[in-house]
């Protein structure tokens, strides 16, 4: 039993446990730390468990218990280490206010004013401990299961989801072997209604350094034990379970003071997005000599066309060269991550290519869109930034099909240009036609928006397609123009978003590519408005298209079955596990069954939206966006 009181008070240090991109403080108390980034897609910009000793590729059994023991076994400095949730604390500020049925003190969003008023700073911890010199443990206070209809413990646990009774059984044989002593304790834990729940605390040292060694070796003996065969991911977390007990099990035995505990109300901050994540994923490694990097970006929704895609460019790529394909992911699920994979290599074996994700899901996602577009738009203004080890990449929009070897764009020369591009005529005849702007950006007829509202001044003929772009990105990076893309975006609404941004920044550094390696199916839509030479141009490229890019929403087939040059899209979709899906309108292979009557209101959203006059998509755009987000 420790008895040492909280005298010459030294360092405190309290990890706030992180495993998504979200609001984020620091301070000299309180210390940002990611739990899993040895299994983590995306290394978020903090302390991360997989450092020194540790068991960070355990997280999905032992959960945030996973930074528990990095701190035990790394952390030798602290007199008091505590751990509180990304978004679950303690309210330090004693603030009064009233609780939930769970025992929860419930703001609705963490801000520098909301995490203030909790007394979330080193200040108030430290006053906090050096206030109660016999101190040894900081917690919060009991909640009884009563409040959710249980009786005990024991009963809250075996009857939850996901829980099972022969593991609790498990643990309490392994507490008779290891440690017969707190047999009783366990008992009367399991018996009692209420207890601490969370795992929330902060411990003095010396009682830390027991309880760690007290409950990994419980953990360790159970998992030694254990069969999770046929275990779920969700019961797999079996571990942190377990722990979030035993914790109740070790402050009821004889290792903890009686005296000497601070308990705390708990407090739960809704919403800690902040709107701005833009936590960059972890980088490809530099590619071999010889290697052409392709880039696109898709999300969930995208998932169909993008494997369309792939199968086009792997039917002309030149079998000797070799192709890293790298998707900038906007959350794609891992069953449709395996599917892509399993359908990239079907012909094309790994001495060949190799298929890469990149998770971005959490970049962009506080930047409103208009119209059919998502935040992966975006992604491609970051393309420095996300292949630092890369010298040049060739970006294709994922709504394409490619019909020509694409070694040949690739070897195409940038002559000291920072991208290459092709003339976009959709907007060439806009500018012939005075067809006007969105609203929000003053309804200007298409050549004042381009001289005036980019900037273009007279340059506005030079205007590009951003679906298919060869970057320098030694050149693009030397520009720097993703801070300043960023904050434009999110402060001025454009017409054509991230395209009108890089022409913004781009023009006078652009090489013109020929137009066949972006030959936009809606084209005869425009074709009147086009002057002789484009028009004869547009013919020859109809008849022999490089890339075909279905630009716009009711150009893409998916969306109208009449779509000009949609049979190419047809082919290509044919080959993939997704072609019965998309003809028919059924589940997506992958996809979670939704109800009925959401999949009709999507269906309603994507199949009306083109039926509406154009001057009112802008201003429903973002009803719409917030409807498909609901749903």
């Amino acid at each position: 039993m420790m008895t040492s009181p909280a005298t010459n008070l030294g360092p405190v240090h309290i990890y706030v446990c992180h495993h998504a991109a979200g609001f984020t403080f620091e301070d000299d108390v309180f210390r940002p730390i990611q739990a899993g980034r040895a299994l983590a897609r995306t290394a978020l910009p903090m302390l991360g468990d997989d450092t020194g000793e540790n068991i960070s590729e355990k997280n999905g059994e032992y959960c945030e218990l996973t930074t528990l023991y990095w701190a035990w076994k790394n952390d030798h400095h602290a007199s008091w280490i505590g751990f509180m949730h990304y978004r679950r604390f303690l309210d330090f500020a004693c603030t009064g206010l009233k609780t939930d049925q769970f025992g929860c003190i419930t703001l609705p969003d963490m801000t520098l004013q909301s995490v203030k008023q909790m007394g979330l700073n080193a200040a108030t911890v430290r006053k906090t401990i050096e206030n109660t010199p016999e101190a040894c443990a900081i917690l919060p206070q009991k909640w009884s299961v009563k409040h959710v209809g249980c009786t005990s413990l024991y009963q809250h646990y075996v009857e939850s989801d996901y829980h099972f009774a022969h593991d609790l059984a498990l643990t309490r044989s392994v507490i008779a072997d290891l440690c017969p002593d707190d047999l009783p304790a366990f008992d009367t834990v399991m018996a009692a209604d209420d207890g601490y729940f969370t795992n929330v605390f902060v411990f003095r040292r010396d009682l830390f350094d027991t309880y760690c060694a007290w409950l990994f070796a419980i953990l360790s003996e159970v998992e030694r034990r254990a069969d999770l065969t046929n275990y779920s991911a969700q019961a797999r977390r079996v571990y942190g379970y377990l722990g979030e007990r035993l914790f109740n099990v070790f402050m009821a035995s004889s290792h903890v003071p009686k005296d000497g505990v601070i308990e705390r109300t708990r407090c739960f901050f809704e919403n800690t997005k902040t709107g701005k994540e833009t936590t960059i994923p972890p980088s490809p490694p530099a590619p071999t000599a010889g290697t052409v990097t392709l880039v696109t970006a898709a999300d969930e929704n995208f998932v169909p066309h993008l494997a369309a895609l792939l199968e086009s460019i792997k039917a002309s790529f030149n079998p000797d060269r070799f192709l890293e394909l790298i998707v900038l992911d906007g959350g794609i699920p891992p069953l449709k991550h395996n599917l892509l994979k399993q359908q990239f290599h079907i012909g094309f074996p790994a001495s060949k290519g190799r298929l890469t994700f990149l998770d971005c899901q959490h970049m962009y996602s506080g930047i409103n869109t208009h119209m059919h577009f998502s935040p992966a738009t975006f992604y491609r203004l970051s393309l420095g930034e996300l292949l630092p080890n890369h010298s040049r990449a060739l970006y294709i929009d994922c709504d394409t099909i490619v019909l020509t070897d694409l070694c040949r764009l690739w070897d195409v020369p940038l002559d000291g240009a920072v991208i290459a591009a092709v003339p976009d005529l959709i907007m060439k005849s806009f500018v012939s036609a005075g067809i006007r702007s969105l609203p929000e950006t003053g309804a200007l007829p298409a050549s004042r928006y381009l001289s005036e509202y980019l900037g273009l001044d007279n340059n506005g003929d030079a205007y590009f397609q951003a679906g298919v772009i060869l970057f320098d990105l030694n050149a693009f990076r030397s520009a720097n123009i993703s801070d300043a893309a960023i904050k434009d975006l999110s402060s001025r609404c454009y017409w054509f978003l991230d395209q009108d941004i890089l022409n913004k920044y781009l023009i006078g550094k652009t090489k013109m590519l020929d137009t066949s390696w972006n030959c936009v199916n809606s084209i005869r839509d425009i074709f009147p408005r086009l002057n002789a030479n484009w028009r004869a141009k547009v013919l020859e490229d109809i008849k022999n298209p490089k890339i075909v890019h279905y630009a716009g929403y009711e150009a893409k087939p998916w969306n109208n079955r009449n779509a000009h040059l949609s049979f190419f899209y047809w082919f290509f979709l044919r080959k993939t596990f997704w072609y019965e899906a998309i003809l028919h309108g059924n589940t997506v292979p992958g996809d979670e069954p939704a109800p009925f009557k959401y999949s009709l209101l999507r269906r309603g959203l994507a199949r009306g939206w083109h039926l509406l006059p154009s001057p009112l998509r802008g201003p429903l755009s973002g009803v719409a966006s917030r409807i498909k987000k609901a749903l």
